[in-house]
């Protein structure tokens, strides 16, 4: 691995501490792994066996951790004993001794429970994502991994078999791809239908952002996400959270470059409730569950929401020219109802645009040049922040049922309907989810309203 500038920084400055030593005379490794985990069963590692062949062996770093607020010590005492059982086979790659799950994949534990203790719970699986890549990535510039690709999965995830040659899509100046997703049948039907009902919740708000024209349209699943090691990087690892890693991660990659969407068999995610982290899909379809009745859940962002943001990135072409131009004038021209501009305005305003756009003036010497910039600015966490600031302006989220009844321009159609007859089917089907005919819409090359879908302030792939 070819080492910059920015990979010796990184190295120096931003790498985890206390990673375990190693060496190494030749490449054992093509593709890498990086698994957290936190209270899983020896179940794990049946499906880990499964892991696909590929061109080249593949490693998996799994990467055992413990939340300082889980007073348990044998939260993960089973797992690590089922490794530490001698059942599965030893090699000795290098310095390091792996487990040899099958003929083409081995596995390195990096429990950092064991190594540290338990992580500060404001760290979490942000920590574990990092400490994992960081370790690839010195193993990647010893000569051990020959690939580059750091790909980041789950415990509840199974790869499909075509997993690492959906990468070969990847556009060659990607930075990150992400990989389609289902989530698969759980325990419990209500289970089910909560997942299935959070898997088209975001489905709809990836679906808004494309129909709005913004260059963040993609999903932000920390198991279905590949990077590259000199983006990684470039941004210095995975943000240390307990949650929103991942959106924090792509936030911070698709300012140095595009974010490939890729096509092809799709990751089964487990359906299930977990409090493992404070917020995401786990304590989201606990949620659900609690509320009641899935279809009566207010869970999909208001139609309107994607109408503001589209006028407001539709405008950008004379805010380049004019960014001191009133911006309700601006949006009722591209088409958006005058009330709601004006409370686009407002939302823009707590935002603060007018300190946005001057910057972006400054920065610039060209309408590219502002246009990237106002990306820059405005990107994916300001672009929450205002569907989030419309929202309380008066467009609340809305359930499926409601959202039917909107007819909203960018649902492909259809679908609303179809949604809401598998929400309230009274049992599942044996072999696939409900709602999973909508959900499964939401990561093929060319997106539900038949467009390219453009996933990146630089170029479109």
């Amino acid at each position: 691995m070819h080492k910059s500038v920015a990979l010796q920084r990184y190295l120096r400055r931003h790498t985890e501490t206390g990673l375990p030593s190693h060496r190494f005379e030749q490449p054992h490794w093509l593709q890498v792994v990086i698994i957290p985990a936190y209270r899983e069963s020896p179940a794990l590692l049946k499906i880990l066996e499964q892991m696909p062949a590929a061109s080249g062996h593949t490693l998996i770093i799994l990467v055992l951790n413990r939340p300082d607020t889980d007073c348990d010590l044998q939260a993960n005492a089973e797992l690590r004993m089922a490794l530490q059982s001698g059942t599965l086979p030893q090699a000795q790659r290098g310095s390091v001794a792996v487990k040899c799950l099958n003929e083409h994949t081995d596995l390195y534990l990096h429990d950092i429970e064991l190594l540290c203790g338990p992580t500060p719970a404001a760290l979490g699986v942000g920590l574990a994502r990092k400490s994992g890549c960081d370790l690839a990535l010195q193993w990647m510039v010893a000569g051990g991994i020959s690939g580059q690709w750091l790909c980041c999965t789950d415990a509840d995830a199974n790869v499909p078999q075509d997993y690492f040659e959906q990468l070969d899509s990847a556009s060659v100046d990607a930075v990150a791809a992400i990989f389609p997703f289902q989530h698969m049948p759980g325990e419990t039907q209500g289970c089910n239908s909560a997942t299935a009902l959070y898997e088209l919740r975001l489905n709809h708000y990836v679906l808004g952002l494309e129909y709005a024209g913004s260059p963040y349209a993609y999903h932000t699943l920390g198991s279905c996400i590949a990077i590259r090691a000199n983006a990684y990087v470039k941004v210095r690892g995975f943000p240390k959270r307990a949650g929103a890693e991942d959106f924090y991660m792509l936030n911070k990659l698709a300012k140095i470059g595009p974010i490939s969407r890729l096509s092809g068999q799709r990751i089964q995610l487990q359906s299930r409730h977990s409090s493992r982290v404070p917020f995401g899909t786990g304590p989201a379809v606990a949620a659900i569950i609690a509320a009641g009745l899935p279809e009566d859940a207010p869970v999909f962002d208001h139609p309107r929401c994607f109408e503001a943001l589209q006028a407001l990135l539709a405008s950008l072409p004379e805010l380049t020219q004019s960014p001191e131009a009133a911006l309700a004038p601006l949006f009722v021209r591209q088409g958006l109802d005058a009330t709601v501009a004006k409370q686009s305005d407002a939302a823009l305003q707590a935002l603060g645009i007018r300190s946005g756009l001057a910057h972006c003036q400054r920065q610039s010497t060209s309408s590219a040049q502002f246009q990237r910039q106002f990306h820059q600015w405005f990107d994916a966490f300001r672009t929450l922040k205002f569907i989030h600031l419309m929202s309380d302006a008066g467009w609340e989220q809305q359930s499926l049922t409601q959202l039917k009844a909107l007819q909203s321009t960018f649902w492909p159609a259809g679908q609303a309907a179809s949604a809401q007859h598998r929400a309230t089917a009274p049992q599942p089907a044996p072999s696939e989810l409900r709602l999973t005919a909508v959900a499964g819409q939401q990561t093929n090359a060319h997106g539900p309203l038949g467009r390219p879908i453009k996933s990146s302030l630089h170029a479109s792939e």
